[in-house]
C-alpha cells in the first residue's frame, strides 16, 4: 500500500504589533473622513483594525507560533517603556504612484522604537522566520485598488497637504502584542495571543 501523505500542519496568519490608545484612533477619523470621497478608489481601514505592525510574520505552521513567546518576552522585557507620536500622513511608495496612503510615527524615542523592532527582527531570523528588512513606522490608512486619475488625483494632494503635519496623538510602547488575523468573507478578525511587557 502506498504511505498516506502527511496532513498539512495548520497554519496562523500573524503579526507582532503596538495597540493603539483610543485617543489616538479618534483623532485618525479626521483623515479617515476625508478619503471618504475617494472611497471607490480605495480600500480605506476602519480605525479599529489599526495596529502599528513592527513585523508581519504571514502564515507560520501553529507549531512555529507557539514557540515564538519564549523566545520574543525576554528581549521585549529588556526595553523601559517610552512613546512616540503620530503625526502627518504620505503615501508608499510617492504621491505620483500611491499605493498605500499612511499616518506617519514621530519623536525623540523613535530611535527607541528602531531598536526593539530590530532586536526582535533579529531574534526572529534566529528562529528562521523570514521578515522584511526594511522598517517604515507607520499606521496604514488605506490602499489603493483602482488608478488615481486627474480629479482623484488631485483630491489625494489636496488630502495629504490638509493633514501633512497635525499631530495625531501619543503612542505609548507599553507592551508588544504578537496578534493572529483570521481572514474570511469579512473584516479580518483580530486575536491577541501573547502580550510582551516592557519595562
Amino acid at each position: 500500500m502506498a504511505a498516506t501523505p502527511a496532513a498539512e500542519p495548520e497554519r496562523w496568519r500573524v503579526f507582532l504589533a503596538i495597540e493603539l490608545p483610543d485617543a489616538v484612533r479618534n483623532r485618525l477619523q479626521g483623515p479617515l473622513d476625508d478619503l471618504l470621497p475617494l472611497a471607490d478608489y480605495l480600500r480605506i481601514n476602519p480605525i479599529e483594525r489599526m495596529h502599528l505592525t513592527l513585523h508581519f510574520l504571514g502564515h507560520l505552521p501553529v507549531a512555529d507560533v507557539e514557540r515564538l513567546p519564549a523566545a520574543l518576552a525576554p528581549v521585549v522585557a529588556r526595553h523601559q517603556r517610552f512613546a512616540v507620536s503620530a503625526q502627518g500622513v504620505g503615501t508608499f511608495p510617492n504621491l505620483a504612484r500611491a499605493q498605500v496612503l499612511w499616518a506617519g510615527m514621530v519623536g525623540a524615542e523613535l530611535p527607541r522604537l528602531m531598536t526593539l523592532q530590530s532586536q526582535l527582527g533579529k531574534t526572529l531570523r534566529d528562529a528562521d522566520l523570514a521578515i522584511e528588512d526594511r522598517f517604515h513606522p507607520h499606521l496604514t490608512l488605506a490602499r489603493v485598488r483602482r488608478p488615481l486619475r486627474g480629479a482623484q488625483r488631485k483630491l489625494l494632494t489636496d488630502w495629504q497637504a490638509r493633514w501633512r503635519e497635525p499631530v495625531l496623538g501619543a503612542v505609548p510602547v507599553n507592551e508588544v502584542r504578537l496578534i493572529r488575523s483570521q481572514l474570511g468573507s469579512g473584516p479580518p478578525r483580530y486575536t491577541t495571543l501573547s502580550t510582551f511587557e516592557l519595562q
